[in-house]
């Protein structure tokens, strides 16, 4: 179990990012190295991921996440544009599972179960 766990951390670090009819994956980008990781995984090329950690989190932004930053009262994983504009724009609209992760949000910082 210990290779295959090292396998897919080397995939999620070197894997290229993509979006595909409107869902977030990872892919080999034609790279042999990766592509043979790939099979050994047992995983399409492209390998299909939750939006939820992978992409932004303002609605309707595909973009990867590349920042978590505070914009108002919320903490969000934004990509590089709203990064940018959370400095001097306001909120947008946010997605769900954003909003849901938050409100468990104490006063502290902290997120609780």
């Amino acid at each position: 179990m210990e290779e295959r766990e090292a396998l897919e951390s080397m995939v999620w670090q070197f894997g290229y990012r993509g979006i595909k009819g409107g869902k977030p994956n990872i892919h080999t980008g034609g790279l042999s190295a990766l592509e043979e990781a790939f099979s050994a995984l047992n995983w399409d090329d492209p390998h299909f991921i939750p939006e939820e950690g992978a992409t932004c989190e303002v609605i309707g932004c595909m973009e990867e996440d590349t920042a978590g930053i505070h914009w108002g009262k919320l903490y969000l994983r934004l990509c590089y544009e709203h990064t940018k504009e959370a400095a001097y724009k306001p909120l947008p609209g946010i997605k769900q599972y954003a909003l849901d992760r938050e409100s468990k949000r104490g006063v502290d910082g902290v997120l609780k179960d």
